[in-house]
């Protein structure tokens, strides 16, 4: 698949991640991945070769936007990283801190829309800390939903949209979260250096590169290695504020170990946030198959309890529920909900997990909205053609 409307940007990528250095990079990364202990099922360890190649595109595609000052197009269905949301358009560019900006757009539609700034690039040794963040909620729009944001290590003039940097800025990341794919348009957005020194470009960008993915591939699966040591098996940690991520978040971890005649039961409280998510990832702290499968699901996608919790099940064969999460061919996993918006003294109620043999699922689903044959395979049609509403072009 591809996700990139920048064609030049693209082909620079595509070319950097065949040089000798990258690829001897990505041969020494699949050595280390192997040896990780993280490729626990089949599915885990097919995926790990695509994951090094998608990662190996993702690097290179932001080294060959050095320099560029613009916005590019980030975690492609093809090059998915760091537990990416699929119900988020993501876009990134590198700026200097010591640099002005200005980014010129149109709101459109969705959720809500975030820019934040930070002063390292997400795993390339540390997660990287926020040195600027403004929300959506906060953006001043003319009557057409056109706006500009401003960005420079001096303070705003009031009433103009603005992000000071901080000591260290380096990264800006660019989130608008689609509740609903089916309605939902991301922003269009232009981004313009007016002043301050630009970014340099690396001597030997090939090799920057290589350093780089060596570098973001052991933090990542050294940083899920953690993870799954501390999360408990098939449950939910209590919702928390989100660390290392967006700011404003409240997200809860999980995980999931399952035989293929068990299901997993979880229920959750939205907390009227709006924007609720829930998404199955793998070992490699990428998303699943969100295309194909119904491997994630917002609150426009899911069907109530009358009490106003929502039942989600992740198994690997088909409940007939409509709050199914499908595990893809995995029988381990990560589970990650995402609430964001919430006011600050709101925070949702602890996540209940059940697990249950498929003797037994029939009666604990006995409450839970159902979906029959044809109803699925509507709403992953659905899903599809929803997901080829977005700004670029999608080809399964």
């Amino acid at each position: 698949m591809r996700f990139l409307k920048d064609n030049a940007l693209e082909a620079r990528a595509v070319e950097l991640a065949q040089e000798p250095a990258v690829v001897a990079a990505k041969a020494n990364l699949r050595d280390t991945l192997a040896q990780s202990g993280l490729a626990t099922d089949d599915a885990t360890a097919a995926e790990m070769p695509s994951y090094v190649d998608g990662l190996a595109l993702a690097v290179a595609g932001d080294v060959a936007n050095l320099g560029r000052t613009s916005i590019a197009w980030d975690d492609q269905p093809d090059r998915r990283w760091g537990l990416d949301n699929p119900d988020v358009i993501y876009r990134s560019a590198t700026i200097d801190e010591h640099g002005s900006y200005v980014i010129s757009g149109t709101r459109h539609s969705s959720q809500n829309i975030y820019f934040q700034v930070l002063d390292a690039y997400p795993g390339d040794g540390a997660l990287g800390k926020p040195t600027g963040f403004l929300a959506g909620d906060d953006l001043r729009t003319a009557a057409d939903g056109t706006f500009t944001l401003t960005l420079s290590g001096e303070p705003g003039r009031p009433g103009e949209n603005h992000i000071t940097l901080g000591k260290g800025s380096k990264r800006l990341i660019v989130r608008d979260t689609l509740s609903d794919w089916s309605t939902e348009t991301p922003a269009e957005l232009q981004l313009t250096r007016i002043g301050g020194p630009g970014v340099a470009v690396p001597a030997d960008p090939a090799a920057e590169v290589a350093r780089r993915l060596s570098l973001q591939g052991k933090f990542w699966a050294d940083y899920t290695n953690q993870l799954l040591k501390a999360l408990p098996v098939n449950s939910v940690v209590p919702p928390t504020a989100t660390q290392g991520g967006l700011s404003g978040q409240v997200g809860a971890f999980g995980r999931f170990d399952l035989a293929t005649d068990e299901a997993l039961l979880l229920t959750v409280d939205p907390a009227d946030a709006p924007y609720f998510g829930i998404q199955l990832g793998n070992s490699w702290f990428t998303s699943m198959n969100y295309w194909d499968h119904q491997s994630s699901l917002n609150r426009s996608q899911t069907m109530t309890n009358p009490d106003g919790s929502v039942t989600f099940v992740v198994s690997q064969r088909d409940p007939t529920v409509c709050n199914w999460l499908d595990p893809t061919g995995h029988s381990r996993g990560l589970i990650f909900l995402r609430w964001q918006d919430l006011p600050t003294d709101v925070v949702p109620g602890p996540v209940t997990a059940q697990v249950v043999s498929a003797d037994n699922l029939d009666k604990a689903l006995a409450d839970i909205p159902k979906i029959n044959h044809g109803g699925r395979q509507a709403q992953l049609a659905q899903r599809k053609a929803s997901l080829h509403r977005r700004p670029a072009a999608w080809h399964p």
